[in-house]
Order: C-alpha cells, then structure tokens, then sequence
C-alpha cells in the first residue's frame, strides 16, 4: 500500500511542475504582448506626432514659398521702378543738355523691350539757329536728304553716347529703333543702326 502512494505522488507532483510551468510561459507571454502593445503604441503615437509636424513643415514650407515668391514679384517690380525712375532722371539730364552745331534735344522718352534691353527711344529736338533757317515745317527741311540723315545721326549718336555713360540700363543696341522728331514731327526713323527719312522707302 505504501508504493502505491508514492507512485501516485509522483504525476501529482510532474503535473504540478508542468503547471508551474505552463503558467510562468503564460505570465511571460502575456508579459510579452502586454510589452509589444505598450511598444506598439509608443511607435504610432510617435508616428502620428511625426505626421503632424510634417504637415506643420509643409504648411510652413508652402507658406515661405508664397512669402518667397511675393518677396521676388516684389523684387522685380523694384528693380522695374527704379530704371524707370533712373531713365527718367537720364532724359532730364539730356533734354536741353545734349546738343549738337544743328539740333538741341528738347525731349527724349525711354522704353524698353520684352528681352530687358531699350526697347525704343523717341528724341524730340529744336532747331539750332543756322538750321533753323533751312527748316521748312511739319519735319521738313531744305537741304538734301544725305545732310539731314547726317545731321540726325549725330543727334542720336550725341544720345547714344551719352546714355551709354549710365551703368546698369537696359542696353542700347541695334534692335532698338530711334524716333527723331522736331516739335513733335516727324524727321525719321533709325532701326538696326541706319536712318531713314520719313516717306523713304530705300
């Protein structure tokens, strides 16, 4: 009777130890899980934060690519307005101060083109006295044509020269035309360096 009873100690006890073990890998699962999901929950809540400041950047990216942007329209405009108001000064400096033995400029405007450079420029001129003798009226004078396209480019050539003394404006070159008047009538035109009368068609 004895052995009986140890024997039947021994699968209590295996069954025990088995129980006892058992539990232990539960408590470590669960321990586990519980670890994973705290973790888990860390990293989204990380994540989301992450997304939120992202979104913060871009918005504050988008709204320092619009201050940018205004900044450049601004720029540019600034840049627009102060050759306007320095070609503005250069015709006041020219007009009654650029003269030659037979014109005297009384007007100039300054234009510039789509590309930057000096788009057109209109000379409006008086007569010196010994022209004035020869002018007829309306743009007219009675000399022969070579004489007044010479004296004409001189006239331009005297601005030209002048305004090519100025640093930073739109550049002068051959694309730009020149119209040269005499109280506001027309004498000619200069496009790509060469002048012509009015009604010239050579």
């Amino acid at each position: 009777m004895n052995e009986l009873t140890v024997s039947e100690n021994k699968p209590k006890q295996s069954i025990k130890v088995l129980a006892v073990i058992v539990l232990g890998i539960s408590v470590v699962t669960v321990a586990v899980s519980i670890y994973l999901f705290v973790q888990n929950s860390e990293l989204k809540s990380k994540t989301n934060q992450l997304s939120e400041q992202i979104a913060s950047l871009s918005e504050k990216n988008d709204a320092l690519q619009k201050a940018t942007d205004a900044q450049t329209a601004f720029n540019t405009e600034q840049e627009r307005y102060r050759k306007l108001t320095y070609l503005t000064a250069m015709a006041h400096d020219i007009e009654d101060g650029i003269v030659t033995d037979d014109f005297i400029v009384n007007k100039i405007r300054f234009s510039w083109g789509n590309d930057g450079n000096l788009g057109n420029v209109v000379i409006d001129v008086k007569n010196q006295p010994s022209l004035a003798l020869v002018y007829k009226n309306k743009g007219v004078y009675g000399l022969a044509d070579r004489e007044v396209r010479a004296k004409s480019d001189g006239i331009i050539k005297a601005v030209k020269d002048y305004y090519a003394t100025a640093p930073d404006v739109p550049a002068w070159n051959d694309s730009t035309s020149v119209q040269l008047t005499v109280q506001n009538y027309s004498i000619g035109n200069s496009a790509g360096g060469s002048f012509k009368l009015v009604g010239e068609t050579k």
